[in-house]
């Protein structure tokens, strides 16, 4: 009797803390909305003119410009572990992840900043830019009280360059630490595997004739952490389209984009993500704003959970700093 008793009042508690999760993660979200939003003015210059405050001459045709604005090579916008803002309500189809819910959210806070875009005014076309970029990437199981699934810490550098019509070129290196949620972890007792991943990238995009963009990206891992599971190489490739400026006087796009990633460590086993919907250029704050549906089948999203397929489909909102 005891012992049922005790179990109630387990699975009580349980189910409060799952209710003050999610009102903990949805005051979470409101805050660092709200101070994005009110922060935005200061520190995420949308304005071309903000290069030129900012620049000084080095020599008699380079010009060096601070925190500039805006990216020289963008970030791909259906690849699901790009840096950025994001919110997903996910509907699970099919999971090779066991004990995990059907229904979740995929959360991610983080973004790409520049600092450093040098530019010869031989060449006005032309600029090379030094950005940082870093975010937090969780899943959390609805149907399991809001627990955490697990979740990734990306961080990275990287070089740039464009010839100013279409063409452009990175070059980075970025760490990938994954874990495994703590509640996932007490619940089904499945222990970190150490996935840790540190690469080297190169990646390639081209723009047609405006509203079309191509990238070819490849990544080779220099420091493995669990290297009986993990194998060095990553290719990755995409489609894009986007016409941010359609309706309502350049308020108001739409767009369409999908991506194809592939692992030497999951036996090159290729994974689709396919995401729609419509763009809000917010050219006083963020770069952009996006809402719509995403698809995705192949590898987790979370690394310690790489060798687990998945199909699921969601309603997100994106924002790109």
């Amino acid at each position: 009797m005891k012992g049922e008793q005790l179990s109630s009042q387990r699975a009580a508690m349980r189910q409060k803390a799952g209710r003050l999760g999610k009102a903990g993660m949805l005051w979470c979200i409101v805050i660092i909305v709200s101070f994005l939003i009110s922060a935005a003015p200061a520190i995420c210059r949308a304005d071309d003119t903000v290069d030129e405050r900012l620049a000084f001459s080095v020599g008699d045709d380079w010009h060096l410009a601070l925190f500039p604005s805006g990216h020289v090579y963008d970030p791909y916008i259906a690849d699901p572990i790009r840096p950025g803002f994001s919110l997903i309500k996910m509907s699970v189809m099919d999971s090779d992840i066991p004990d995990a819910g059907k229904s979740r959210y995929n959360f991610m806070l983080g973004g790409q900043y520049g600092l450093l875009k040098l530019r010869n005014s031989d060449f006005p076309d032309m600029a090379i830019q030094l950005d940082i970029y870093g975010s937090f990437l969780g899943q959390f199981d609805i149907d399991n009280s809001t627990d955490n699934i697990g979740w990734d810490g990306y961080y990275g550098v990287m070089l740039t360059w464009t010839d100013g019509h279409g063409l452009s070129l990175k070059l980075a290196k970025q760490h990938d630490s994954s874990h495994v949620g703590d509640e996932y972890e007490e619940r089904t007792g499945r222990r970190r595997i150490g996935y840790t991943r540190e690469e080297v990238v190169f990646g390639l995009s081209y723009r047609f004739p405006e509203l079309f963009r191509t990238y070819a990206e490849t990544g080779y891992a220099t420091d493995l952490r669990n290297s009986d599971l993990q194998k060095p190489w990553r290719v990755k490739g995409g489609l894009e389209f986007e016409d941010k400026d359609r309706f309502f006087n350049g308020r108001l796009g739409y767009y369409a984009a999908v991506d194809l990633t592939s692992t030497e460590e999951t036996d090159w086993d290729t994974g689709v993500t396919v995401q729609a919907g419509i763009v809000l250029p917010v050219r006083h704050a963020f770069q952009t704003v996006r809402f719509g549906p995403i698809y995705h089948n192949g590898r987790s999203l979370i690394g310690e959970f790489f060798q687990d397929r998945e199909e699921w489909w969601g309603l997100g909102l994106w924002i790109d700093m």
